[in-house]
């Protein structure tokens, strides 16, 4: 079964004040995820999961973690 996660302005707003909480998530980038293959056409996406994620670039790197927000 598919977990399907539906995001009012309320529970999103509270989502992202948590990652504010920390210093780490509070700074962070945000970065969305498009679904590979999807059409070009597709405009508007449904939010399937956002999470905190520490930035793994080889060199010196300007944002140590990024917020990523992965749709579908």
């Amino acid at each position: 079964m598919i977990s399907v996660h539906r995001y009012t302005v309320t529970k999103m707003m509270q989502v992202l004040q948590r990652f504010t909480e920390s210093e780490e998530g509070a700074e962070a980038t945000v970065q969305m995820i498009l679904p590979e293959g999807r059409n070009p056409l597709q405009k508007e996406f449904n939010i399937k999961e956002i999470k905190l994620v520490e930035n793994k670039l080889i060199g010196p790197a300007y944002d140590k973690y990024r917020l990523m927000i992965l749709v579908e």
